[in-house]
């Protein structure tokens, strides 16, 4: 498969991933409850705590506009696939320095959690692996 594609392909996983998850937040595409457990998580549904996932969602949801955006012409949108990978590396590192906090708010197994840290890190890995390589075809092909 060539570079483009396979970059092409994860930025629209990306994108619906996000588009999914953030309209969930605010609409009940799929339960709270539901995405709760999908993250390992006990969750204390209090209304300020369901009020705050709102803008997470609106901020997911614009993370998944950009992703298609990325998906649609990958080369053309450096600064969205790097931002991407800076923001899956985030994520990993959160999970490895609040790790207690993760754990202790969440009751998230450690072993979830460090998984989840490795999953984070595997994305941005992946996602900066394919870019150079769609990169290099372009100036090479």
């Amino acid at each position: 498969m060539k570079a483009i594609s396979a970059l092409q392909m994860f930025m629209w996983f990306i994108c619906a991933f996000h588009i999914l998850v953030g309209l969930s937040l605010n609409v009940p595409l799929i339960p709270l409850e539901v995405m709760a457990r999908y993250y390992g998580a006990s969750v204390e549904w209090t209304p300020q705590f369901v009020y705050i996932l709102k803008p997470l969602g609106a901020f997911m949801f614009i993370l998944g506009g950009l992703a298609a955006a990325a998906a649609l012409k990958p080369l053309h949108h450096k600064a969205i696939v790097y931002g991407f990978v800076a923001l899956f590396a985030l994520r990993a590192l959160q999970r490895l320095i609040f790790s207690q906090e993760v754990e202790s708010a969440f009751a998230i197994p450690g072993a979830r959690n460090m998984a989840s840290m490795v999953l984070f890190f595997a994305l941005a890995a992946v996602l900066f692996v394919l870019y150079r390589a769609a990169e290099k075809r372009q100036v090479v092909g």
